[in-house]
């Protein structure tokens, strides 16, 4: 008996990404730098939007890809990140490409985190993406409504959206493009919470906790430097 059609091989992603918390990720192009437009989503939906750092890339540690955050619920969890998907190349790296005819360079080259040609991180089925916006909530809420608020965003158009899995599904190496979106929410999230923490040291005055000796008539001993966990400190109206 001939053997039926083998079925697409199914991309094994880390046993821990999406078990509490739900992902997904949307590509988009727009005329804006990547200031403006943190400036422009944050506008728009009405909430502050914060640069919280870069993205690294071991292989060339001259790239450094923007990163804005700004957060739906702090209850849920909710958060958007804005990563610029290119930046200017250095010279090292454009002269790499370059054919030695051309007799230099004439243009600035910009190095893309997914692209389908040049000079890019992940070959990708989407050219030319500005930037990646990488949504992550906790299981109990409806990340439906948060992507629609997404989708609402003047000033960009979306090239592509989905799960993370679904995304890299339909990508040729599957489970490069899986391993490397993990990666950039496992990033993301890190520098969300580090934001958060600096944010929060600095309204209590560079001090998290409060010393025993502020006690008085304590029945029972108290440890000393309690960190303070009031989730009243953490309100963004705070």
């Amino acid at each position: 008996m001939a053997q039926g059609k083998k079925k697409n091989a199914q991309v094994i992603s880390l046993d821990a990404f999406g078990s509490a918390k739900s992902y997904w990720l949307c590509w988009v192009r727009s005329p804006l730098d990547h200031f403006p437009f943190a400036k422009s989503v944050s506008k728009q939906l009405k909430r502050p939007v914060a640069q919280i750092g870069n993205i690294i890339l071991d292989d060339h540690p001259k790239l450094a890809f923007p990163m804005y955050f700004t957060s739906f619920s702090r209850e849920y969890d909710a958060n958007l990140v804005i990563l610029a998907n290119h930046v200017t190349a250095p010279m090292d790296l454009s002269m790499q490409q370059q054919s030695p005819l051309l007799g230099g360079l004439l243009f600035e080259d910009d190095y893309y985190l997914f692209n389908n040609g040049g000079l890019a991180k992940i070959q990708f089925s989407y050219p030319m993406a500005d930037f990646i916006l990488l949504l992550s909530t906790d299981k109990q809420a409806d990340i439906e409504d948060y992507r629609q608020s997404i989708f609402r965003i003047s000033d960009m158009t979306v090239l592509c959206q989905d799960t993370p899995q679904n995304i890299a599904q339909s990508q040729k190496k599957s489970k490069i493009v899986l391993d490397f979106l993990q990666y950039l929410f496992y990033e993301s999230e890190a520098a969300v919470k580090d934001y958060q923490r600096r944010k929060l040291f600095k309204k209590l005055h560079n001090r998290l906790s409060i010393a025993a000796n502020n006690f008085e008539n304590l029945r029972f001993p108290l440890e000393d430097n309690r960190i303070l966990t009031s989730p009243l400190l953490r309100r963004d109206d705070y």
